[in-house]
């Protein structure tokens, strides 16, 4: 397989055609491929050695792309993605139809975020659909922080790696997590920035 970084086109059709890469993001690296496709999404599970029953979470480009992969939203749902996207933020929300089973796992939820990075938000279209996105690592060891590494470590197990020409600022971990499907937003894990003022 291919560990060099591809060009923006070359990645956009691997993804598009079901393959899995390493892409370098706002905050970790991580495996990604078209959230839509039974067997790519069933692929990255497998790399990563991803446990059954949890979720996957997925990219999108944008706020409206976001809401194709999920359920009508509330109003308060609404204004939580309007204040959080782009940005290193992954809300789980009412999951709609459209992915494969492995991401919801049949939780009727999926996480979703959209990304700060106006290469990878392109790149995200240019697939097709928005894409699963997990950290690069086993389950259960530590997220590889660096492209480099993550590359080195994967590269031979997917099609490819992708790193834009002007490269996401690094980041050391992984997005918030909030719960925005109960009566009230509900934290399960600290991002690298505080959450905006609507909790």
């Amino acid at each position: 397989m291919k560990k060099d970084n591809l060009s923006f086109e070359a990645a956009a059709t691997v993804l598009d055609r079901g393959g899995v890469l390493v892409l370098s993001t706002d905050t970790l690296p991580g495996l990604h491929c078209r959230a839509d496709l039974q067997e790519s999404v069933r692929r990255v599970a497998g790399l990563k050695g991803r446990d059954e029953g949890k979720p996957l979470l997925v990219l999108a480009g944008s706020y409206d792309q976001a809401r194709s992969v999920c359920s009508p939203l509330t109003p308060e749902q609404t204004k939580a993605c309007q204040a959080c996207w782009p940005g290193p933020f992954s809300l789980i929300l009412p999951a709609g139809s459209l992915l494969a089973t492995r991401v919801t796992v049949g939780e009727g939820t999926v996480a979703v975020r959209v990304p700060r990075h106006p290469e990878l938000q392109k790149l995200i279209f240019a697939s097709g659909f928005p894409l699963v996105s997990t950290s690069v690592n086993r389950q259960g060891e530590a997220a590889v922080r660096e492209m480099a590494d993550a590359c080195r470590e994967f590269g031979a197990l997917v099609d490819g790696c992708w790193q834009p020409e002007r490269r996401p600022t690094p980041g050391d971990r992984a997005s918030a997590l909030v719960d925005l499907t109960g009566p009230s937003p509900r934290v399960l894990r600290e991002g690298p920035e505080p959450l905006p003022g609507w909790v």
